[in-house]
C-alpha cells in the first residue's frame, strides 16, 4: 500500500521506492511507489502533475488497489519525486476556495454536496431539501461574502479520525476532505462568483480566481 505523504505534508519533493512498472498498452507506464507526494485525481480535483527521476509523470489516479503514477517511460529503484508546485498550488487555491463558497452556500441551507475545482470549469453543486423555498442571491453579494472570510488569514488545521481527514482554517465548519489546500486562507486570493444558477432542485455556483 502506498503512504499518501500528500494527506498531512505540503513537500514537492521527496524520495521513493518503485514498486511495480507496468505498460498500460497506450504509451504510457502506471508506476507504484511505496509512498508518494503526488495527489490524484478525485474529489473533484486535477491531479497533480511532475517528475519522477526526470520522467514525465502526466496524470495520477486512484483505484482500489493502488495509486498509479502514469508515466511516459519506465522507472525504477530508488526515485526521486517532483511534483509541479505551480500547478498543485493552483489547485490548492481553486479546491479551498470551493470549500469557502460551500461554506457561505451552507449558511443559506443550500447544503452543498460536491464540487468540480478543475482551472477554468470551477463549480460548487448545492442540493437545498426545498428547492422551491430558497431565495438566491445575486454574485455581487455572494462574492462579497466569500471574499470576507477568503481575505482572513486564518491558518489551515487537518485532523483525521478514524481514518476520515478533515480540513478548515481557524474556527470555521470543517469538511471532511482528502484535496489539497492553501496554508492560510488568504492564498487562495480574490474570488469572482461567475453564475449562480438555480436548475432541476441543484444550485450551482460557477466560479474563478483573480
Amino acid at each position: 500500500m502506498t503512504e499518501l505523504l500528500y494527506l498531512f505534508d505540503d513537500s514537492t519533493e521527496c524520495t521513493a521506492s518503485v514498486l511495480s512498472c507496468l505498460p498500460t498498452g497506450d504509451g504510457l507506464y502506471a508506476v507504484t511507489l511505496d509512498r508518494t507526494i503526488f495527489h490524484p485525481q478525485g474529489g473533484g480535483q486535477p491531479s497533480d502533475i511532475g517528475t519522477i527521476n526526470n520522467v514525465s509523470v502526466v496524470k495520477v489516479v486512484h483505484t482500489p488497489e493502488a495509486v498509479l503514477h502514469l508515466t511516459d517511460h519506465e522507472v525504477a529503484g530508488e526515485v526521486v519525486l517532483k511534483v509541479n508546485s505551480e500547478k498543485r498550488f493552483l489547485h490548492s487555491r481553486l479546491h479551498s476556495a470551493g470549500h469557502i463558497i460551500g461554506l457561505v452556500g451552507d449558511q443559506l441551507s443550500w447544503h452543498a454536496t460536491r464540487g468540480n475545482h478543475f482551472p477554468g470549469e470551477a463549480r460548487v453543486i448545492f442540493e437545498p431539501q426545498d428547492p422551491a423555498s430558497v431565495k438566491l442571491v445575486d454574485c455581487v453579494q455572494f462574492q462579497a461574502q466569500v471574499n470576507q472570510i477568503v481575505t482572513q488569514a486564518f491558518a489551515r488545521v487537518l485532523t483525521e479520525n478514524n481514518g476520515i481527514r478533515t480540513v478548515t482554517w481557524g474556527n470555521l465548519p470543517a469538511y471532511p476532505c482528502g484535496g489539497t489546500h492553501v496554508k492560510t486562507l488568504n492564498e487562495i486570493g480574490q474570488v469572482e462568483i461567475k453564475k449562480i444558477k438555480l436548475k432541476k432542485g441543484q444550485i450551482t455556483v460557477s466560479y474563478a480566481l483573480t
